[in-house]
């Protein structure tokens, strides 16, 4: 199948991705920076990657349908939209400057480089086995057959279908098997760049978590969703949402993070609190927007669960969703304690992963040092409400332990964080140069 769809070309392999991304940049900063844009909704700074988000969005409900009614069509949906992108920034790219004044200190060359590298990473053609049996693999056959023909016997995992995979649609369509790393490498970029003057150590620290290497070079789009969350958090805390089209697109698309893996319902829920508790006296139209994004990006997805695997959050829970399948609570479980600490919780060694690997091979696979200091500081926590310990709980309570569950509350901490120790900053240096 892959045969069939992929290219072995490398240069084609990554160009179409990449010329993809580079255009929803150009469309997201111009439609940002619209007069017109700006008086409907202002996320100030943060404008541009909202609108980025809002595009795949987009995306992801008009697949959804097409995969409902005749998943054929697929390609034509996607080169619609696309080619209504490409004329919109032909018309408007003149009116603008796309120019980023990085300075010339030794401190933002060398997170260039580290960028530039990050950069060729993502471009490598797909390597990883979970990527390749499953995560780009869903899609693919999707997009080959669509979900009718698939034989749940030999592929299980497949229930697993969020809009992770909805998304890597556009990886068969664009015959790019590396489409999901480009995409982390772009949404990771264009955050740092928008945050860049004001949160330089910000970039440090998330080069000097060696899991970045793992999540620019695999087709999972953790990273793309995880700095969804960050912005979320970040929206909510500058008190950026003032009018009702604003609450309406942070609900819209904190309900599209969610969507993103079943495990991320369960961290939205404490930054859904967290913003219920602010914006409490909006209740009325928190409940009606709600309403509206869980059509929009819940309701295509749960019908296609429902349709072709009996279950609408299949694997889990299928003695109360669906019929009580032994294959689905296998499954179920088999996710909830491989490489996790239900199998075994009197590993200490298990609870060292998340900051430090003891083992050669995994050493790429934790998050570092680096987040262990930023969890012991108290007053970090505290300008984070608690929340990354509060992910970090939930995400105990399922039965994992592997680091790259803690990567919303890394990602938090580190945004925030501002090493002021000259120890602290020369073993960040040291990380990230490793």
């Amino acid at each position: 199948m892959y045969e069939n769809i992929f290219t072995y070309n490398f240069i084609s392999n990554f160009f179409f991705s990449l010329l993809f991304l580079i255009i929803n940049i150009f469309f997201s900063i111009i439609v940002a920076n619209n007069s017109r844009i700006k008086k409907i909704f202002f996320f100030k700074e943060f404008q541009p990657i909202i609108v980025f988000y809002l595009i795949f969005c987009i995306y992801i409900f008009f697949f959804n349908l097409t995969i409902i009614f005749n998943y054929k069509l697929i390609s034509e949906i996607f080169f619609i939209i696309f080619f209504l992108q490409i004329i919109f920034v032909f018309f408007n790219i003149k009116d603008y400057k796309f120019f980023y004044n990085f300075g010339s200190k030794i401190d933002e060359i060398f997170i260039l480089l580290v960028f530039f590298s990050l950069f060729l990473i993502s471009l490598l053609p797909i390597s990883d086995a979970d990527s390749i049996a499953y995560i780009s693999s869903l899609p693919a056959t999707i997009f080959n057959e669509g979900l009718k023909e698939i034989n749940l016997n030999q592929n299980l995992e497949f229930t697993l279908l969020s809009n992770t995979e909805v998304i890597l649609l556009i990886s068969s369509i664009l015959k790019s098997d590396n489409f999901g790393s480009q995409l982390n490498f772009i949404t990771l970029f264009f955050f740092i760049i928008i945050n860049f003057k004001t949160h330089k150590n910000f970039s440090l620290i998330i080069f000097s978590s060696p899991l970045i290497i793992y999540f620019i070079s695999a087709q999972k789009l953790q990273l793309f969703f995880s700095v969804l969350f960050l912005l979320s958090f970040i929206l909510i805390n500058k008190d950026l949402l003032k009018k009702k089209i604003e609450l309406f697109i942070f609900i819209l698309l904190l309900t599209f993070y969610s969507s993103g893996k079943l495990s991320y319902i369960l961290l939205t829920i404490p930054l859904f609190l967290y913003f219920f508790y602010i914006n409490f006296k909006e209740w009325r139209k928190i409940s009606i927007y709600l309403l509206a994004s869980f059509l929009i990006v819940y309701l295509p997805l749960l019908i296609l669960k429902q349709n072709y695997f009996a279950n609408i959050v299949a694997p889990f829970f299928d003695n109360f969703f669906g019929q009580s399948v032994e294959a689905y609570n296998a499954q179920a479980y088999a996710l909830r304690s491989t490489m996790g600490w239900l199998t075994n919780p009197g590993d200490f060694l298990l609870y060292t992963r998340p900051f430090l690997s003891l083992n050669l091979h995994e050493l790429s696979s934790s998050l570092g040092l680096v987040f262990l200091i930023m969890l012991i500081n108290l007053k970090l926590l505290k300008q984070t409400k608690y929340l990354p310990l509060v992910l970090i709980i939930l995400v105990l309570a399922t039965g994992q332990i592997l680091p790259r569950y803690y990567f919303e509350a890394f990602l938090l901490l580190a945004y925030l964080y501002k090493p002021e120790r000259l120890i602290v900053k020369l073993f960040i240096y040291s990380q990230v140069s490793i």
